[in-house]
């Protein structure tokens, strides 16, 4: 969390995670017991203060790093992963077509 554990990495292609900014829209996932904080009958009690939200289904998903798209997927996902149908943009090339747990299944279109 505060980088006390992380491992230092000589290759300078490696991003600083913490400042990697995340948008998604989309459908999602919720574990059953950050579900059960809609239960509560004091919006005060929350009990779980965070939510625990996975992409499924279909979504849109993009990582900026200081103001410039690193990565950026639209399609559907299953259980937080790539997986169906979608168009990921990677590192300067497209791959378009069905992805598996993450993995695209057909070649990139550029790059």
């Amino acid at each position: 969390m505060f980088g006390f554990l992380k491992r230092r990495r000589q290759n300078t292609e490696f991003f600083d995670t913490e400042s990697v900014v995340v948008t998604y829209t989309g459908e999602v996932l919720s574990a059953d017991f950050t579900a059960e904080s809609l239960n509560r009958t004091d919006v005060h009690d929350y009990g779980y203060a965070y939510h625990n939200l996975l992409p499924h289904g279909r979504g849109h998903i993009i990582y900026i790093l200081h103001g410039e798209v690193v990565e950026e997927y639209e399609g559907e996902f299953e259980v937080g992963q790539y997986h169906g149908r979608g168009k990921l943009y990677f590192k300067g090339t497209t791959y378009e077509g069905k992805f598996d747990e993450g993995i695209s299944l057909d070649k990139p279109k550029n790059g």
